[in-house]
């Protein structure tokens, strides 16, 4: 063998490696050029999660590199199971499906909802716009009025289904504050619950508050709605004279149960995308986030639209979810005995 050939050969070869330009590698940067975003929002046209999903969703490719188009897709029911199952086991885990997921997703894990396919701790965080506080509300025709009536009369209250969140709460209502209430489930959404008062099928209904400003603006104000209790830590600044559910009992073991239901509205309205997205895009989507938030024009679309803002980061938000995994075993025990449908 002639050693010299053979190591001449060998360096002239990679001399025309190295001159040769190298082949291009996608770059996290080039992901999104020429893709399209599916914003998936967990129910029907209208609300607040609708406008909520709407509006981002008109700025962030804006600020995603190669400015991807980005429609929504509305996909109710099952109190926005449906929406979360479908981003956790069908759509492509790539970060080219978002959702501005339901404030509960993560507690009615927990409380081990049947229709749950997902696990919310897997589920990658890209930030808030918004928390929320939830109510309980009756309408004008109904005998409900304050209260003491809440406790002395029976009542019927709309919901989606009997397993979710908002129907814990209402039952953690009756059997801790004496209230009467019996669930009327198979509305889709908060919607639907507020034409069930009308219509005079149910006496009352339960919703984020800024579901129902959003819809309701006008029965709220007359009085047509009548909101007499609101599930938050503190009380909302727009309904200062509307108690909050932990005002109503001094009871530890019912407040550590009211506290947990109540925590999941810190979640509100958060855009979350699927398991398994590479870091670098996931950071992509976290900065693109930040961006629309300081957008001029997006704050004051937001002020216009009469959609307030009250943001986290997609790091803060990860953390809330993981926390909500930490109740206390002995109030779990209530909460889990409350969220069976046969529970009164």
């Amino acid at each position: 063998m002639d050693h010299g050939r053979t190591i001449a050969v060998a360096g002239a070869l990679l001399l025309t490696l190295a001159l040769s330009p190298a082949a291009p590698a996608q770059s996290g940067d080039d992901f999104y050029r020429g893709k399209t975003i599916s914003m998936i929002i967990p129910i029907g046209p209208g609300g607040a999660y609708d406008a909520y999903a709407r509006m981002v969703g008109r700025y962030l490719g804006k600020y995603l590199p190669g400015n991807p188009t980005i429609v929504a897709r509305n996909m109710p029911g099952a109190g926005g199971v449906i929406g979360s199952n479908y981003l956790y086991n069908v759509a492509p885990q790539d970060g080219t499906t978002l959702e501005v997921i339901t404030s509960s997703f993560a507690s009615q894990q927990v409380i081990g909802d049947p229709q749950i396919k997902y696990d919310a701790r897997q589920l990658l965080a890209i930030g808030r716009l918004l928390d929320t506080t939830s109510v309980v509300f009756f309408g004008h025709t109904s005998a409900i009025k304050t209260l003491n009536e809440l406790r002395t009369e029976p009542s019927t209250v709309a919901i989606s289904t009997l397993t979710e969140i908002s129907a814990v709460r209402l039952r953690a209502m009756n059997r801790y504050l004496g209230m009467q209430m019996k669930l009327i489930s198979g509305y889709p959404s908060a919607r639907d619950y507020v034409l069930a008062v009308q219509r005079g099928e149910t006496d009352g209904g339960t919703s984020t508050f800024i579901g129902l400003s959003q819809l309701f603006a006008a029965d709220l104000e007359q009085k047509n709605l009548n909101v007499l209790v609101q599930f938050a830590a503190e009380r909302d600044p727009a309904m200062f004279d509307v108690p909050t559910v932990l005002e109503l009992t001094k009871d530890e073991e019912a407040r550590q149960v009211f506290a947990f239901l109540d925590s999941n509205d810190a979640v509100g309205r958060s855009l979350f995308t699927t398991p398994n997205v590479p870091a670098d895009r996931l950071a992509l989507l976290r900065a693109a986030f930040d961006k629309v938030l300081a957008d001029a024009d997006f704050v004051a679309e937001a002020e216009r639209l009469k959609l307030p803002l009250a943001t986290k980061s997609g790091e803060e938000v990860q953390k809330l979810v993981l926390g909500t995994f930490d109740i206390p075993q002995a109030a779990l025990a209530r909460v889990l005995e409350l969220s069976q449908p046969s529970t009164k």
